[in-house]
């Protein structure tokens, strides 16, 4: 490996490692969406299973709750992107907080498998690089 080469190699495998930060990054975010998107289930079953009028406590946030009664124990309003949000049945929100948790963990899974490529392709260019250096 000439010095042109090795400038070039350097180059790529510090742009390995800047990619590599950025996978980190938006793996932490969705990590962040999908625990989010886990209590919003878990607090809807659970309001769900109440009966109309009792008091419970609403999670929000930050070891945070609120004391509400049940007034609609059936129905939900969930998020459907760009700020918009529908009434539904409690039986269609979960559903839908279902389907988001699924696509979370799909691009977790597709994220993880890019990591991997670009972390073995960093691997054997730094090993290349330092057999170059050896010599």
């Amino acid at each position: 490996m000439n010095e042109e080469e090795l400038a070039q190699a350097i180059r790529t495998l510090e742009f390995y490692r800047t990619q590599l930060e950025s996978f980190d990054q938006q793996y932490e975010f969705m990590t962040m969406s999908l625990r989010e998107h886990t209590r919003a289930k878990e607090t809807m079953e659970g309001y769900k299973a109440v009966s109309e009028g009792t008091e419970t406590l609403i999670p929000i946030g930050a070891g945070s709750y609120l004391f509400t009664k049940a007034a609609n124990p059936e129905k939900a309003v969930v998020g459907i992107g760009a700020d918009v949000v529908i009434e539904t049945n409690m039986d269609d929100a979960i559903s839908k907080i279902d389907d988001r948790i699924k696509e979370i963990e799909g691009a977790m899974k597709a994220l993880g498998e890019k990591y991997q490529e670009v972390a073995n392709s960093a691997q054997e260019l730094s090993a290349k690089i330092q057999s170059a250096y050896q010599r």
